[in-house]
């Protein structure tokens, strides 16, 4: 084992290498990584260099907790992040040597009721863009079938953006109507496909003029990336009005799964969700629902 980091801005460095060696999604560890800098600037405007480990003790993060916790303009769900990452990197100090004490022991999650602040759009606000989407056909026949069949892998079958950028040709079967996904975590599922999907993706694949192995790519690459994804969906937020991203059509997925009575279990698996509690905000009520009922019982 490597010698264990001596300075707090090391470790944060190390923590980062740990978590990539964990296989940790890249939002995951850049999260991890902004709230840690955080943390990092207190220290630095509390102490003078050098910010060395062995100089931290658990009073000055239950100190920086408080902080935290008093300060009205920062949200409680961007506070318990920040103690959250505090606590797992306190955690891996301890497994690497660094410190004998878990120097977060006493830090406490901020309680937060739960709410729903998930955002869907409505069958109309997919009507929009579908509708948008046919016009940019009428301008450009293969860039509106490539933007059609996006929007369809993300609101019929649920597939994360990567997942979207990550279909290639083998794993679409028309005959069976299902289309196999390498998930999240490296974790295959099945999903099926709609009639409209299917339609969509045998269409685009008769205008498409490359030997890729991918499903879809762009005009410039044989392998669409998922920032090309999201500059497509920005381009007809922006037309529209709209905030539409690909998360917020897997969303729509999963929340017309359970608007229509499929079961919490069916809708996880079709989701590829690892935890049933992931699929469970789809069956809460959101705050607009909880608005739009209001609207209708107020006096």
């Amino acid at each position: 084992m490597n010698t264990a980091p001596a300075t707090i801005s090391q470790s944060v460095e190390s923590f980062k290498t740990h978590l990539l060696e964990q296989d940790k999604s890249l939002n995951t560890i850049k999260s991890y990584t902004q709230d840690l800098n955080h943390f990092l600037k207190w220290i630095h405007q509390r102490y003078e260099p050098p910010h060395l480990i062995s100089d931290l003790t658990s009073t000055d993060l239950k100190d920086y907790e408080r902080q935290l916790k008093s300060d009205q303009s920062i949200a409680p769900t961007t506070i318990n992040r920040r103690l959250v990452a505090l606590m797992k990197w306190s955690e891996f100090l301890v497994s690497i040597g660094s410190t004998n004490v878990n120097l977060s022991k006493n830090i406490k999650i901020k309680k937060i009721q739960k709410q729903n602040n998930i955002r869907w759009l409505t069958r109309k606000e997919v009507g929009k863009l579908l509708h948008a989407i046919e016009l940019t056909k009428q301008q450009n026949h293969k860039k509106g079938m490539l933007h059609q069949t996006i929007v369809y892998l993300a609101v019929n079958l649920g597939l994360r953006v990567q997942e979207i950028c990550n279909a290639r040709i083998i794993d679409v079967d028309t005959q069976r109507g299902i289309l196999r996904v390498n998930g999240k975590g490296d974790k295959h599922r099945m999903v099926p496909l709609s009639e409209n999907t299917k339609e969509a993706i045998v269409k685009w694949l008769g205008e498409r003029d490359s030997e890729s192995e991918f499903l879809l790519m762009s005009s410039k690459s044989s392998h669409i990336t998922t920032r090309a994804v999201q500059h497509i969906f920005k381009k007809y937020s922006k037309q529209l009005g709209i905030e539409i991203t690909p998360h917020s059509l897997r969303h729509t997925y999963c929340k017309q799964l359970a608007q229509h009575g499929v079961d919490i279990q069916s809708i996880a698996e079709l989701a590829g969700h690892s935890s049933i509690e992931t699929t469970r905000v789809y069956v809460t009520p959101s705050i607009q629902e909880l608005q739009s009922a209001l609207k209708r019982t107020e006096f």
